[in-house]
């Protein structure tokens, strides 16, 4: 018999996943902006002639200064975790995101937006660190991908709404309102979540961590109360085995340096880190952020590239839902290498249409048409198979006392690949355009084979489980912990024979 997934439980999912709408909603909103026509006129920037160039640098200037806040957001907001919990975490980073969203939405010259920027970006990279493990520690060994993997839906989900909020201050006759607006905005999902988290329990690993075990178990056995099993034997075997594994770990090192140092905790890293690069390297935040761009340079004027960004990113919502629901059956090998394979079509469609009827000697309608086709064949396959995969994986690898920093890690991968990719990003389309699509087309080939090759399954086991993949010890495994819970129950109920 194991634990439940609760309605309950899936509801405090919900809750806390708001930090992944937040961040999604929040990244996003910059997508949208400098797809307005009162962006540009405000800051007296331009997409054609000698300005241009600027343009772009001021644009991958933004981007860049928005990931590395957000990338010392996840670095920061690892220990921040461990140190006064999962809950109070994630209220701290809603907050600076409010702070940080107001400013950027009242932001009045190009230097005070990159800097506020930047402190927005702070917020929400560690919200998107803490989510992941909040919903990983949260969930049953069984149904741990699907709530896991809220995270990626509700993230893009954000991108999504942010999309459409877009689209439709497109219209506005107020062009300062145009771009403004989106921004604005952002602060709304971080008050929802600040003000949801008040209603939500706090990780049971982290009351374990703690040594504070009847709050440890009350947490657990109301998320996974299971009403057919009156004796709560579900909750008791997974608490068990909890208990026992999170005490073992305890001696062990904690903190980046055992990370880096312990064999073990290495090769865990390589895996949540490497995953995370190698969904950065497939291009994905550079078709998102400059997607726009992009669609205007095949050929799409006014209002459709805002609205081929709407589809494009529905497309992506709709597949996150697909794989959480989808993803404990298929497990998570499956997704990623289907997900890794597929990018890596759609990424030699979109470079061949690009070099040889974009901006090569053969222009067509068709091959442009087949250009936009492959950035929404991309979005499908990284959508329904890589996204909610790569976070899942990268929150589920490491054991309790070390994984927020950890997570952390894999976070802080996710931005700096980021920098890395996006800072160059609206200068590189715009000079050597259909060449800066090989870099992720090699990448992705690679990663193909990484994930293929050294990447072990994790689906049905539980978060202590886990460990024997990695050659550290199980203290006890589900079904030691079943027999040691019935024969306590047998005991137990022996004696009550015997007093009646």
């Amino acid at each position: 018999m194991t634990s439940r997934t609760t309605p309950y439980n899936v509801a405090v999912g919900a809750t806390v996943a708001m930090g992944s709408f937040t961040y999604g909603f929040g990244f996003a909103s910059f997508s949208t902006s400098i797809g307005q026509p009162g962006f540009f006129e405000y800051f007296n920037l331009s997409l054609k002639g000698s300005e241009a160039a600027y343009t772009n640098h001021i644009l991958g200037a933004v981007n860049a200064l928005f990931f590395f806040g957000a990338a010392v957001g996840a670095l920061v907001g690892g220990p921040i975790a461990d140190r006064i919990g999962r809950k109070r975490a994630i209220q701290t980073a809603a907050a600076i995101s409010i702070v940080g969203g107001a400013l950027v939405a009242g932001s009045i010259h190009v230097a005070m937006l990159i800097v506020v920027r930047t402190i927005q970006g702070c917020g929400l990279g560690a919200l998107a660190t803490i989510t992941p493990i909040y919903l990983a520690e949260a969930s049953t060994p069984s149904k741990r991908g699907m709530l896991t993997g809220l995270h990626g839906f509700f993230l893009v989900a954000g991108y999504n709404i942010s999309a459409w909020v877009g689209f439709g201050c497109y219209f506005s006759r107020n062009l300062t309102f145009q771009w403004r607006g989106p921004l604005a905005l952002t602060t709304l999902p971080a008050l929802l979540l600040l003000i949801g988290t008040f209603f939500v329990p706090e990780s049971p690993r982290w009351y374990l961590m703690k040594g504070r075990v009847e709050e440890a178990w009350t947490t657990l056995s109301r998320l996974h109360h299971d009403a057919r099993d009156p004796h709560e034997m579900g909750a008791n075997i997974e608490f068990v085995q909890m208990q026992r594994q999170i005490d073992f770990e305890q001696n062990n090192p904690s903190g980046y340096w055992a990370i880096l140092s312990t064999p073990s905790y290495r090769k865990r890293a390589f895996l949540a880190c490497f995953i995370q690069f190698a969904a950065q390297s497939s291009g994905a935040l550079v078709i998102n952020n400059y997607s726009i761009i992009i669609y205007t340079q095949l050929g799409l004027t006014g209002f459709m590239p805002l609205l081929m960004y709407c589809i494009f990113t529905l497309i992506g919502a709709t597949g996150n839902l697909c794989s959480l629901l989808t993803i404990d059956w298929t497990g998570r090998r499956f997704a990623l290498i289907t997900g890794l394979s597929g990018c890596l079509v759609a990424l030699v469609l979109e470079t061949a249409m690009i070099a040889e009827f974009v901006t090569g000697s053969h222009p067509s309608d068709v091959g442009k048409r087949v250009a936009v086709f492959a950035i929404m064949l991309y979005v499908f396959f990284y959508g329904f198979f890589l996204d909610a995969a790569s976070f899942i994986y990268s929150s589920e690898v490491y054991p309790t006392n070390i994984r927020s920093r950890g997570v952390a890690l894999a976070t802080f991968t996710y931005f700096a690949s980021s920098i890395t990719y996006v800072t160059p990003g609206a200068t590189a389309i715009a000079s050597i355009g259909w060449k800066y699509f090989l870099v992720f087309v090699c990448l992705t080939f690679i990663s193909v084979l990484v994930v293929a090759f050294l990447f072990p399954e994790t689906k049905g086991r539980s978060l202590e489980e886990l460990a024997e993949l990695f050659g550290d010890p199980v203290v006890l495994h589900l079904d030691e912990a079943k027999a040691e819970v019935e024969a306590e129950k047998g005991v137990v109920e022996e004696v009550e024979e015997v007093r009646r």
